[in-house]
């Protein structure tokens, strides 16, 4: 149907797609009376970094979805690990409140761990991980900016061999007030960045220099092609992501063209990027490409509170929605092994009483839907752990063997 066609091209994810907590396991099987830990995050380079981080020292999985975009797949997904708790990273601008309603809906225990931006939601994600995960970091510190891709990844390498704390700084942050905050006193201290954020890295190196006479050592991180290139894909795919969320969005003619401008914005930018790209100049396209990113988060923001606007008004909308997510959810636990052929007949009819626009059955088969398949995934949701795999060959929540 040409309707499901438009959902799925507006997550940029087919439900033919389902099925990836099953797949590239290569250790023994996880053991059922096990704790499974999930981390949903957005996939923001700085979040995404700091969820990947702490998987690697707990055993977590991690799950990423588009940042700012709710996309029922990703639900799905979540479920293959029959988690014991999610833990979300990332305010609701990043990773939609709706994913909470739907794994609470499954009985799953979920907590966000965020601040008001990237640099407050490290110090959450930090603080969160020594208290309630009581993680331990050494003496070491790695500070990046919060904007910059690469040197994010650079500060995430270098933090999994020194098991030290990774924070995120731009031209105002103090890190010795956050060290202090945090209740860390390193003893060495790596500042990365990239020469695009050479300037506000150097207003971060004197502060540390005022505020203590610890070891610091600098890394500057070469800007390759690649990683332009890869920038400038993002950058384009958040573009993609805003346009879609624009064109099925409610909003003010005055937001409406706020997101617009915002978007040509960033085409232009990024027209600039591939420019300097094909001159060989890979700094200036990758900081192009970064500010192009920049503008088109601020459009998928606000394009997607104008999509969730006309979600909560549009029954239609609501209804085709729950379809897709239901789908993915009896597509995922169907590849599990879980017999789902008593709800299926019932989503054949929710889908014929959808598309004659009859949304008084439609909600009504949709609770009813909706009940069964929480009743079977509580009862059967074990059978996901026999197609997933623990990071230390069945043990949760232990740091990982360094390769």
């Amino acid at each position: 149907m040409m309707w499901k066609k438009g959902i799925a091209l507006l997550f940029g994810v087919m439900l033919m797609t389902m099925g990836l907590a099953f797949s590239g396991v290569s250790a023994a099987s996880a053991s059922q009376g096990s704790s499974v830990t999930v981390i949903l995050v957005s996939d923001n380079a700085a979040d995404s970094a700091l969820a990947k981080y702490i998987a690697n020292l707990t055993g977590a999985f991690v799950v990423t979805t588009p940042w700012g975009v709710y996309t029922p797949n990703v639900t799905a997904e979540i479920m293959a690990y029959a988690p014991d708790q999610v833990i979300i990273i990332g305010g609701p601008a990043a990773v939609p409140e709706q994913y909470v309603s739907d794994l609470k809906e499954l009985n799953i225990t979920v907590e966000r761990w965020w601040g008001k931006n990237r640099y407050g939601t490290d110090v959450a994600v930090i603080g969160n991980a020594t208290v309630k995960l009581h993680l331990k970091f050494n003496g070491s510190a790695v500070i990046a900016p919060g904007n910059d891709s690469a040197a994010i990844m650079e500060a995430f390498m270098k933090a999994i061999k020194c098991h030290g704390v990774i924070i995120y700084a731009n031209a105002t942050t103090d890190p010795v007030r956050i060290m202090g905050r945090l209740r860390i006193r390193p003893s060495n201290i790596t500042v990365v960045y990239t020469p695009v954020t050479k300037g506000a890295t150097i207003r971060v190196l004197e502060r540390l220099q005022l505020g203590s006479s610890m070891r610091v050592e600098k890394v500057s991180v070469n800007v390759t092609r690649e990683m332009a290139l890869d920038a400038i894909a993002t950058a384009k795919e958040r573009v993609a992501y805003a346009e879609k969320l624009l064109a099925n969005a409610t909003l003010k003619p005055r937001e409406k063209l706020m997101v617009e401008k915002t978007l040509n914005e960033s085409e232009k930018l990024l027209q600039r990027a591939e420019e300097a790209l094909n001159n060989g100049q890979y700094g200036k396209a990758y900081g192009l490409a970064i500010a192009a990113e920049a503008h088109a988060d601020f459009a998928v923001r606000i394009a997607s509170e104008g999509w969730q606007a006309r979600l909560r008004v549009d029954p239609g909308m609501g209804l085709r929605m729950g379809l897709v997510r239901i789908e993915a959810q009896l597509m995922i636990m169907q590849k599990a092994g879980i017999n789902v052929t008593q709800i299926k007949p019932l989503v054949e009819k929710l889908e014929e009483a959808i598309k004659e626009g009859n949304y008084g059955l439609a909600r009504s088969l949709m609770k009813q839907i909706r009940f069964e398949l929480m009743k079977l995934y509580a009862t059967e949701k074990l059978k996901f752990r026999d197609h997933i795999v623990f990071p230390l060959g069945g043990k949760h929540g232990n740091k990982h063997e360094k390769p």
